[in-house]
């Protein structure tokens, strides 16, 4: 079975890789990397990185995309509708209801499986398997798709919708015992600190995307350059085709550059937890 993993230059998959590099997991035969087209600087800096590494232990990386997921989303807003052969990009924006008063709703996210999923899918079935257009794919697994999911993200584990692959994740054991340990976020920190401690590996995701926390936006605003692109593109999408409500990317329904993303420490009151909240149980 041949052996791939699934890239975002996180925490996560950062380690699986350097650990492949290092011989404390099995090499894959190559790492695949999605790009969106608007990741920040700092993940292109460390996955040009990761390529160098990479060439130095005989794993490739290879670059895939499926086109520039802010171009394409400013280009045609209307879902299912084609401009210039794009189709409407479906991010998870925040969405406003006017029903008598502002109430938060959410768009569905497609932006994972177009931008991500299926050409990393592409990709395998084209140069690695050598499939032809038209071609059947195998009826059996001949692919293990390794996944940077650690034991804290086990809600995330998923099993494989193609027949020809079956999805892997070495830091928690499943479906194969790599490591004497299951890994928590946590521990992969650890681990690279401890084997790279000169490399800070960014968080992987797209500037504009909804799904940030506070903490996340905050680091972001650093960046005057990327936090102006990202305020234009929030001002961008405020008008939707065929939605009843204005859209934004912070749950607030406020523009993103008036959103205030300090916590109570900041504001100079009594913080009565030992860690902020960042709205990621989903209440």
């Amino acid at each position: 079975m041949i052996r791939i993993l699934s890239l975002g230059a996180g925490v996560q998959s950062s380690t699986l890789f350097l650990m492949a590099c290092r011989g404390v997991l099995p090499k894959p035969q190559c790492a695949i990397f999605a790009d969106t087209g608007w990741e920040p600087a700092d993940v292109y800096s460390h996955l040009s990185w990761l390529e160098e590494m990479g060439r130095e232990h005989s794993i490739p990386v290879h670059r895939v995309a499926k086109g520039n997921i802010k171009r394409d989303m400013l280009v045609s807003q209307v879902r299912g509708l084609k401009i210039d052969g794009v189709r409407g990009v479906s991010m998870p924006f925040f969405i406003s209801h006017n029903n008598g008063q502002e109430t938060e709703g959410r768009i569905k996210r497609q932006c994972t499986t177009d931008y991500k999923i299926e050409p990393i899918h592409a990709f395998i079935k084209r140069e690695v398997l050598g499939l032809k257009r038209g071609q059947r794919s195998p009826k059996e697994p001949v692919i293990e798709s390794w996944r940077g999911i650690s034991k804290d993200e086990v809600y995330r584990v998923r099993m494989s919708r193609e027949r020809w692959s079956i999805n892997s994740y070495p830091l928690i054991g499943i479906p194969f015992d790599y490591l004497d340990h299951p890994y928590t976020r946590q521990d992969c920190i650890l681990w690279l600190r401890e084997h790279f401690p000169e490399r800070a590996v960014p968080r992987s995701s797209c500037l504009g995307c909804p799904f940030h926390s506070n903490a996340e936006w905050r680091r972001l605003k650093e960046n005057p350059q990327e936090w102006a692109d990202i305020t234009e593109f929030d001002r961008s999408i405020r008008k939707q085709g065929g939605k009843r409500g204005d859209c934004y990317l912070h749950r607030s329904l406020i523009p993103i550059e008036d959103v205030d993303f300090r916590n109570a420490e900041d504001r100079g009151q009594l913080r009565l937890f030992n860690e902020e909240c960042e709205g990621m149980c989903g209440v």
